[in-house]
This record gives C-alpha cells, sequence and structure tokens, in this order.
C-alpha cells in the first residue's frame, strides 16, 4: 500500500495487479512528497499472525491507524483477469518457494505436478489466512471490507496505459507522476518470465478460480468460462471442502455452504452481492 498524503491518495496494492510497478512509480516520483510505503513482513499482536504489509486485505488493514484514510483520500486499485491473476499467483508462489523454483520461474511455467500441488493447498491456505498465499487471494478481499466497497478508482490490468492516463488528468496529478505512470503502462518494470497464456487456460486453474474467486467475477464484470476439475484428486478434495455435514469432520470451515454445530444449530455461507467502488453517499 502506498499513501500519499500530498495529494491524498492510496493506492491499495491489489497481488499480482502492477501494485509493484505502481508502487515504484510514486515512490520514485513523490521523493518530495509526503509519501508512505507500507512493505515487508510483521507479527500482528491485534491478529496474532503474521501479514504481508505490502498486500493487506481490507479485514487486516481495519486494525491499523491508517485506515482513516481510506475514508479521506482518493482510494484507488488495480485488478485483473481472475484466470490471469491465479496463473500469476501460482507461479510466484514458486518463485518464492525455493532458490531452484525460483530460476525455474524466470523461464518456464509451473509443470502440471506443481500446479496441481498449489491447487490442492489453496483452499485451506485461504481458510487460514496464511499469508504465504497471499498472491491468490481474491481481489475483493483488498478493496472491499465485508461487502462496502473502499475503493473510488479501478485500474484494470487490461487497460492499464488507458486507465491510468485518464485517472491521472481527472485527479490532476503532477506531471512528473503521470510520465512515470505512462511508463508503467507502457511496460516499464515488468520481469521478463515466461508467458502465462498456457497456464491461465490450465481447466484446473480455471475451475479453482471459478470458486475461489466466484466474487470477483460477478463484482467487477470478468467474463467466467465453464472449467471443470480434470485431476481426480483434486475434484475429490474440492468436494469433500464443499459438502454438508457436522462441523468437526469437515476438512475446512469456510467453503461448505453450511456448518452444521454438534448442539444442533447451524450456520450458513452467504455471499454478499457487492458493489465495485465506493459510492459517493457511503462515508464509512
Amino acid at each position: 500500500m502506498i499513501i500519499d498524503h500530498t495529494l491524498k491518495i492510496v493506492l491499495l496494492h491489489v497481488p499480482k495487479c502492477a501494485g509493484t510497478s505502481l508502487r515504484q512509480a510514486f515512490l520514485e516520483d513523490g521523493q518530495d512528497r509526503d509519501v508512505v510505503s507500507f512493505f515487508d513482513f510483521e507479527y500482528n499482536p491485534v491478529l496474532h499472525r503474521q501479514v504481508d504489509k505490502a498486500h493487506l486485505p481490507l479485514m487486516d488493514l481495519r486494525h491499523f491507524p491508517e485506515w482513516r484514510f481510506l475514508k479521506r483520500y482518493a482510494v484507488i486499485a488495480c485488478i485483473r483477469h481472475p484466470y490471469e491473476r491465479l496463473a500469476s499467483a501460482c507461479r510466484e508462489f514458486l518463485r518464492q518457494n525455493s532458490r531452484d523454483t525460483e530460476v525455474q520461474m524466470r523461464t518456464q511455467l509451473p509443470n502440471q505436478e506443481q500446479r496441481l500441488a498449489y491447487l490442492r493447498r489453496l483452499p485451506a491456505a485461504m481458510d487460514a489466512h496464511d499469508l504465504r498465499w497471499v498472491h491468490g487471494f481474491p481481489i475483493h478481499w483488498f478493496t472491499h471490507y465485508g461487502k462496502r466497497a473502499k475503493v473510488q478508482h479501478l485500474i484494470r490490468c487490461s487497460d492499464l496505459a488507458e486507465d491510468l492516463t485518464d485517472l491521472g488528468a481527472r485527479l490532476k496529478w503532477p506531471k512528473g507522476l503521470r510520465t512515470k505512470l505512462a511508463a508503467v503502462g507502457a511496460g516499464a518494470g515488468r520481469r521478463q518470465t515466461a508467458d502465462l497464456d498456457d497456464l491461465s487456460h490450465d481447466p484446473n486453474l480455471r475451475a479453482m478460480a471459478n470458486l475461489l474467486h466466484s466474487n470477483d467475477f460477478r463484482c467487477f464484470g470478468f467474463a467466467r468460462s465453464e472449467a471443470y476439475f480434470e485431476d481426480p484428486d483434486l475434484a475429490d478434495h474440492v468436494q469433500q471442502c464443499l459438502r454438508l455435514g457436522p462441523s468437526h469432520e469437515l476438512p475446512l470451515t469456510n467453503l461448505t455452504p453450511q456448518m452444521r454445530w454438534y448442539y444442533g444449530r447451524s450456520s450458513n455461507r452467504n455471499e454478499p452481492v457487492l458493489q465495485p467502488i465506493r459510492s459517493r453517499r457511503q462515508r464509512r
């Protein structure tokens, strides 16, 4: 996350959505402004777990004093199609996993075994809010607090150059910042890595995105394709996560449509209908 107090801007860093390049542009141009960069990892004593300060879901950011600036400043986030983003998240996980896989990811895509291993573990990692998997968390975790959108301006990776130019003009950003953002839109700062097209078309990955990121498709208007789990072990694992049953017999708590507690009560999983950006009347 970047907070530019001079320009009254908050840039929420959605993982795998050009955030690193945008962050760098704001920092380089803002050397003479009051710009704060959230970065690195720390143990949070309120949440009682490790957090990645660069990529803070809003449920986590709510416990930081900087939360107040989401109400006072213009809040911006960049978003990306869930299939492309989950493919990039899979590669990023392996890039950070070990030295050997980091070297591999520079020129190759994750192989089938690596893809399936990643997808099998992602639901449980989301269930536990494990920051090592933060790049695969849904977009709306970084743009919405519950059902309330906190972002006023969305930039799309598919239209990055055009959206950055338009937003810079509308918000009257300094010429230097607009020049640096134009360079980001033209591709400056992107690492040269293996193309993600094949991975983003993997049916198992698409099926997992359809399941775990379903609200991102609906909220942000991304096109969704029918996809099915072709790997039988992965398909069985997902079915186990989705089944109904006694609470203590379920492998996860957050994917089942209904938790049935031992004393006879149950609680349902209800996905709220989300609006993509904050309305003008919304104050909180």
